[in-house]
């Protein structure tokens, strides 16, 4: 959208969660659009939103303990717009390796925390058991750190606030007995596609 503001780079460290963008600027620049991109911080150093009114998207970018995430309302025709060669991106680097999950320690019998008090934790933030919930056990189970259960908490209030339809926040795994292990994603992203 070269016509309506200028390309914009936000970058967002642990412990370095700016309220500007790369070059320092706020906004979307001094073209006649500038003002429809704009950062808003809600709860210093842990908290903010960037809003790109122009393509009606939001994207909230979090930090809980020590991790980073970040949740999109976007529409569909704008995620998919772009093409490979045009190489934009929301994450570059990828996780640090002390960062990563092993995944030989993925449900292995002495893991950090048992599945049990695992569930209790999450059961804490998350009453539902639904996908959240279930992430929210695979990430508090793998990594054994409990700052994942307000990561997945905060997550679903993320999807609260930028899904239009309430009805639809809660997603089931179609099967219950499954083990956390079994799922393919972590939590620290939530992405939100709206099919406008």
């Amino acid at each position: 959208m070269k016509e309506c503001i200028e390309e914009k780079v936000y970058q967002a460290e642990m412990d370095n969660l700016p309220v500007a963008f790369a070059d320092g600027s706020v906004n979307g620049g001094e073209k006649p659009g500038g003002n429809s991109l704009t950062i808003h911080e809600h709860i210093p150093g842990q908290y903010i939103t960037i809003q790109a009114t122009y393509i009606g998207t939001t994207i909230a970018v979090r930090q809980v303990g020590k991790h980073l995430s970040f949740s999109i309302r976007t529409a569909k025709e704008i995620a998919f717009s772009f093409t490979d060669e045009q190489d934009l991106q929301l994450c570059m680097s990828g996780c640090f390796l002390s960062q990563r999950i092993s995944i030989h320690n993925c449900c292995h019998p002495k893991g950090s925390l048992t599945r049990k008090k695992a569930h209790l934790l999450c059961k804490e933030k998350l009453p539902v058991e639904d996908m959240y919930f279930q992430s929210c056990i695979f990430d508090v189970m793998t990594s054994g750190d409990v700052n994942f259960t307000q990561a997945a908490q905060k997550a679903l209030e993320d999807a609260r606030a930028l899904h239009p339809d309430s009805k639809k926040i809660h997603i089931f795994h179609s099967d219950r007995t499954s083990h956390p292990c079994s799922s393919s994603f972590l939590l620290l992203i939530t992405v939100l596609q709206l099919y406008m």
